[in-house]
């Protein structure tokens, strides 16, 4: 009865503050936005790098028949559509939010994110992060430019790493960066693992795993963290799978939401036949 109550009294507090608190966050979609059937937003991390939900529980995965789909993904606040591509969560939890927009008719996905740390109490980094490092200039003041040597190293290693997955491929790859470094201390990754090869077990599934991987300078030398970051987790028929579009967009990702915000994003949904963004296109 003790424990009943506790969780109730828990349960009153949290509805109050959240309503107290709450914000709202309106998308505004310019573009080919006539068929999007889904716009929603996904707390994926605490502060510290945790994976949680918005109101501070434990994100947990789901079973297997529960398993979020390609078209119904997961997320926290789901928006409204209110017509002439504009869609809006009228009240929403303080917390940094990445932005997931679906087109169900034409089967296309976009989606943001930030590189979270692998490891607990460590910083994040903002999804355009680039891998820099200082230089002299002439012998003028140090300049941050972009390390591209790191960056191709961690490009190749994660292309040549051997796993289940037939397929994987670095999408973006971003660094940590301080006044003075000779090169970044971490590098982080988002990556796409693919099987659609058929195995013995199933000949016409295929699976597919969205990570963050972490590799950290060690003595002159990029050391990959054996801990990930999985941020989907996807099975489903393997010539359904080939048809789909799902892109990701800095652009969607990292948005902050404050205490009793209200905050508008404008969104030009891209051309994929016409577009630098990563991820999965048909093939």
């Amino acid at each position: 009865m003790k424990k009943w109550t506790s969780s109730m009294l828990f349960f009153v507090l949290f509805s109050f503050v959240s309503t107290l608190y709450a914000g709202g966050l309106t998308i505004q979609l310019s573009g080919g936005y006539d068929d999007v059937t889904f716009v929603g937003a996904i707390y994926r991390w605490d502060s510290d790098g945790l994976p949680k939900q918005a109101d501070g529980s434990t994100r947990v995965a789901k079973e297997r028949a529960e398993a979020p789909k390609i078209n119904e993904p997961w997320v926290d606040f789901r928006a409204a559509n209110k017509g002439n591509g504009t869609w809006v969560i009228e009240s929403i939890l303080p917390g940094i939010y990445d932005l997931i927009i679906i087109k169900g008719g034409t089967k296309q996905r976009f989606e943001g994110w930030r590189y979270a740390p692998v490891l607990d109490f460590e910083e994040f980094f903002p999804p355009d992060a680039d891998v820099l490092c200082d230089r002299d200039d002439n012998g003028k003041k140090e300049i941050a430019v972009k390390d591209e040597e790191s960056r191709q190293w961690v490009d190749k290693t994660i292309r040549e790493s051997k796993h289940y997955e037939n397929k994987v491929i670095p999408l973006y790859i971003g660094g940590s960066y301080k006044k003075g470094q000779f090169r970044p201390k971490q590098i982080r990754a988002l990556v796409m693992l693919l099987r659609d090869l058929g195995t013995t077990l199933d000949e016409t599934s295929a699976t597919m795993r969205f990570e963050i991987w972490q590799f950290e300078d060690r003595s002159g030398g990029y050391v990959k963290q054996k801990r990930t970051h999985v941020l989907h987790r996807i099975i489903m028929p393997r010539n359904e799978l080939r048809q789909w579009v799902w892109l990701w967009d800095p652009a969607l990702g990292n948005i902050n939401i404050g205490k009793s915000d209200q905050k508008v994003i404008k969104y030009q949904i891209p051309d994929p036949s016409n577009t630098k963004l990563q991820g999965l296109l048909p093939y």
